[in-house]
């Protein structure tokens, strides 16, 4: 028998999710998983009692102590007992139950899969440039992939989100676990790890959530600022399975086409991808602009310290 946990980090849940947050605690009860661990930084609001309430276990941590990628790692400690570890954000909304069965399926179906992620849809109140980029990285087809396919596919190979995923457990311990700390980028780390080690990696279209930003031209800046830090920090994932510049130009080409005929939204759209190409270039050459512009420009400032 399969054993299955779940995984969310929280901050402060219920003020910043409203009832996202409770639904997918419905959900996630009916689905009977092994154990349900929340890992919270310090929540002022009802976060943490509300998933006590459910019956699920929780750990309380300093705010300053989390990381996107350690906080996971933890977890993954914690969790270590069970064969197969969902990771779930707190502001991903679960489709139905029938989503977390299928994210897990090809990890059941196929020993050598080690690592699958599922499909996100944008939230109702999405705008033009989110859901583009939902439809743009979640198609309604599933894949299998390995590590030869990174000759075809380059770092579509390694695209993955930890907003909604799963892992098969010993694979994930095998090649490390998530590393002590990184900006972001958690989830294309452990699944270029995995290929390296001749692991497949899958996607489970089937596998439905809600999960959209959206995000200002500054904040545009900030996250690719970030991406390209992380790209720069871990290179090794570039040499090893291409660069990012073919997939940049088709995603301008299908930005530009998205919106199509609304030309009071080019000025916008224009903006947006030039501050993207901006702020990756400049995270990418992190190294020579210094600690305190890095924080300036970086989402994730609390990095930096």
């Amino acid at each position: 028998m399969t054993s299955v946990a779940l995984f969310i980090p929280t901050l402060n849940a219920v003020n910043a999710c409203g009832d996202r947050y409770t639904k997918n605690l419905h959900t996630i009860k009916q689905a009977n998983l092994d154990q349900v661990l929340i890992i919270d930084s310090s929540s002022v609001d009802s976060t943490v009692d509300m998933a006590r309430g459910f019956g699920f276990d929780s750990v309380v941590i300093a705010k300053k102590d989390f990381d996107h990628s350690g906080t996971r790692q933890l977890a993954l400690k914690m969790l270590s007992h069970h064969d197969i570890v969902i990771y779930l954000t707190q502001d991903a909304l679960l489709k139905d139950v029938n989503s977390l069965i299928s994210l897990i399926r090809p990890l059941q179906d196929n020993s050598n899969i080690a690592g699958v992620y599922g499909r996100q849809f944008p939230h109702d109140n999405a705008d033009i440039f989110a859901k583009h980029l939902r439809e743009f990285n979640y198609s309604s087809e599933s894949y299998i992939r390995n590590y030869n396919n990174r000759f075809i596919w380059g770092m579509k190979c390694v695209f993955a989100s930890d907003s909604f995923a799963a892992y098969r457990v010993d694979s994930l311990l095998k090649v490390g676990g998530f590393p002590d700390s990184l900006i972001l980028g958690e989830d294309v780390y452990i699944f270029a790890r995995l290929l390296q080690n001749k692991y497949s990696v899958a996607y489970a279209a089937e596998a439905v959530c809600y999960h959209s930003h959206n995000y200002s031209i500054k904040d545009d800046f900030n996250r690719y600022f970030d991406i390209g830090v992380f790209h720069r920090a871990e290179n090794w994932i570039l040499q090893d399975f291409g660069y990012p510049s073919k997939q940049g130009v088709k995603y301008v080409i299908s930005e530009l086409s998205y919106i199509k005929y609304r030309f009071w939204l080019w000025p916008k759209s224009i903006a947006k991808l030039a501050v993207k190409y901006i702020g990756y270039k400049l995270g990418y050459n992190y190294d020579l602009i210094g600690a305190g512009l890095c924080r300036c420009f970086s989402m994730n400032k609390s990095f930096w310290w």
